[in-house]
């Protein structure tokens, strides 16, 4: 009888060990990430983490020449495979394309946020960014 207990206890912890312990993202659909943080989708085995978020937007109450931009650095794995993840919203002024793509997945940089004002007093940790990750249609 104890064996038979510890068994059932054994098979039940097994399988309470699914999905549901993954803080996860869907595909084609949008979702946030802060700086130092890691997002998987864990039916696909896709892990982002964002490293690095730098907004150049101009911030709300002053007045610019150009809209600025948002580029964000972090580390894309897909199936254990590690590709630098480097993302801007205006890839003729930088260096960083506006989607990476592989191919099976396409991953683009939405938005961030907050989103920068004058008077803003936010920190490195109150930034998100805003991805989206999309199976690569054949």
């Amino acid at each position: 009888m104890r064996k038979l207990l510890i068994l059932v206890l054994s098979v039940s912890l097994l399988f309470s060990c699914d999905d549901n312990d993954c803080k996860g993202f869907d595909l084609g659909k949008e979702f946030e990430i802060a700086i130092d943080e890691t997002i998987q989708n864990c039916p696909k085995n896709i892990t982002i983490t964002l490293l690095k978020i730098q907004d150049s937007r101009c911030p709300a109450g002053a007045q610019c020449i150009w809209q600025g931009m948002i580029l964000i650095e972090g580390m894309l794995t897909i199936d254990g495979k590690d590709y630098p993840l480097k993302l801007s919203t205006e890839e003729s002024f930088s260096e960083y394309p506006v989607q990476f793509s592989n191919e099976d997945y396409i991953v683009r940089l939405v938005d961030a946020f907050p989103y920068p004002d004058i008077g803003d007093s936010s920190s490195p940790e109150d930034k998100r960014a805003i991805l989206i990750v999309s199976n690569r249609s054949t």
